[in-house]
């Protein structure tokens, strides 16, 4: 079983083609420092491009949570989730198919669209559209060496990224109702968030994900039921310690 806080801590693991000359630039993204071109509003659900279609051009994502799936072996997997300020459909940069399908979550999204040659064509533009394709290269890289972590901890890293990345400020309970975690820690996931989405981003059984949430909430890290989840990153980073030294 794990608690709020451990005493000890495990070390921890640690060129593309030009848009179609109609549209015009619209603006620099403030937080990437690309030049786009149109932008794009998406429902919940909607799907922004599907795994296998020719990739055209990259996208900035201005608002929202969108879900990245694969398919394996005939199923849909997802893979991760992405907010302001990622860059998806990079596959572009090299003219190649998508690898990925990327569907807008519960709450919808705004995407605005990368004219690729400009952005590449301006060393500030380029240096900032490198520096966003080298935070993705980073999170992927944490993603795999989660992979040989002990369930319990590779399911808290991906929650705590998750809360970090995506997450909102939020006043949970205060410390005396959930040990010594205090209120100001919290951070609610502004989409849904399922027992199967877990599963499949961690890359176990449905049942493995929801013994180690219901875990995670007796311990006061975690809050809520029915996808709806307010989180501690600092405390899941402190959980997943726990999980790592309780096989060791």
């Amino acid at each position: 079983m794990i608690t709020a806080r451990t005493q000890t801590q495990a070390q921890r693991h640690a060129a593309g083609r030009r848009l179609a000359d109609q549209f015009e630039p619209i603006a620099t993204a403030p937080a990437v420092g690309v030049v786009l071109v149109e932008e794009r509003v998406l429902r919940a659900g909607e799907r922004l491009y599907a795994e296998g279609e020719p990739a055209t051009v990259p996208f900035l994502v201005r608002d929202g949570v969108l879900r990245v799936s694969v398919d394996a072996q005939g199923r849909s997997r997802l893979v991760d989730l992405v907010g302001r300020g990622d860059v998806i459909g990079t596959a572009a940069v090299e003219d190649r198919p998508h690898a990925e399908s990327v569907d807008a979550a519960e709450t919808g999204a705004t995407v605005q669209v990368i004219d690729l040659a400009a952005t590449l064509a301006g060393k500030e533009h380029r240096q900032a559209f490198v520096s966003a394709l080298v935070r993705q290269l980073v999170r992927s890289r944490q993603l795999a060496d989660d992979l040989g972590l002990p369930m319990g901890a590779r399911i808290c890293r991906i929650l705590a990224r998750l809360a970090e990345r995506l997450g909102e400020e939020f006043q949970g309970p205060s410390a005396p109702e959930r040990g010594d975690v205090p209120p100001s820690g919290w951070r609610h996931l502004p989409f849904s968030l399922t027992h199967d989405d877990v599963a499949l981003m961690a890359g176990c059984a449905r049942v493995t994900a929801t013994r180690v949430l219901g875990e995670l909430k007796e311990a006061g890290v975690l809050e809520g039921a029915r996808g709806d989840y307010a989180l501690v990153p600092a405390a899941l980073d402190e959980a997943a310690d726990r999980y790592v030294w309780d096989v060791i």
